[in-house]
């Protein structure tokens, strides 16, 4: 049984910013600490050891799952990109193209299945996808999803000054930027966002069980240093106002983040 302690955490995570090198990634690392930390704090203690990442660049929270102590693999549909950190991290990263492609490992591979920021990406409906991760679960494994909350209420106060100023939904440079993608470029942007019911009956269809349902607020508390105040106080105070109202009314929240399990007795994984 593993228990990863906030304490533990934020030990984890400071040693993989620590890590960075200076031409990495450092702003993103910034920018999604927060998530690192809510996922590894849903992880179940009872998950086991075998964890799979799927979609892994550009690296970071696999260095945080290393550094807490899991045995990991990951897919990715470019894994050629971090060929040398996948080496020295001793992780193993496979391609799957979760839309087009069969799994690259065999069924009942995993303890746990970290499914992070990548649903919305997909082009096809995912409840087969999501079907394939149960296959891939040992019975009793554990998915863990997060994904942007289609109730957030940024997203939501957007829309309304698009309706009142007489904009489109979606703005010339995101449409433009979109009509340009070709192959598996798509996938860098956005299908559609999902709400906390969505995801749960898709689950359902798929066969998991959800046993924990978390409104998370990783984006809102983004910029919020004190720091930042004397530097640009317009710009901190309207986050600050989003996030006091987020915190107060958490379906409003930036992130969705659910667990589910696979219904059965577990077992250790086998994989090849």
């Amino acid at each position: 049984m593993r228990v990863i302690v906030q304490r533990h955490i934020r030990h984890i995570l400071a040693d993989v910013e620590a890590a960075i090198p200076p031409d990495g990634k450092r702003d993103y690392f910034r920018l999604h600490r927060d998530r690192f930390a809510m996922l590894l704090a849903a992880i179940p203690p009872d998950a086991g050891s075998c964890a799979l990442e799927i979609g892994v660049n550009p690296g970071l929270f696999t260095q945080a799952l290393v550094r807490a102590g899991y045995c990991v693999c990951g897919t990715d549909l470019f894994p050629e990109h971090r060929a040398e950190l996948w080496r020295r991290l001793g992780v193993e990263v496979r391609r799957w193209n979760i839309d087009t492609e069969p799994p690259p490992y065999p069924p009942e591979s995993f303890d746990l299945i970290i499914f992070s920021e990548v649903i919305e990406h997909l082009a096809n409906p995912p409840i087969d996808a999501l079907a394939t991760m149960r296959e891939l679960l040992v019975p009793g494994g554990y998915l863990l999803i997060s994904t942007p909350n289609q109730f957030y209420l940024k997203s939501r106060l957007r829309v309304l000054a698009d309706i009142l100023l007489l904009r489109p939904f979606e703005h010339d440079d995101e449409f433009q930027h979109w009509a340009n993608l070709k192959a598996e470029a798509r996938y860098y942007t956005h299908s559609r966002l999902y709400s906390m019911r969505q995801i749960c009956w898709m689950l359902d269809q798929a066969g998991l069980v959800v046993q924990q349902r978390i409104y998370g607020d990783p984006w809102e508390r983004v910029g919020l240093e004190w720091s930042r105040l004397l530097r640009h106080p317009h710009r901190w105070l309207g986050k600050a106002l989003l996030w006091g109202a987020t915190r107060a009314i958490p379906p409003a929240r930036s992130m969705l983040l659910i667990v589910a399990q696979r219904p059965g007795v577990r077992r250790r994984p086998g994989r090849t």
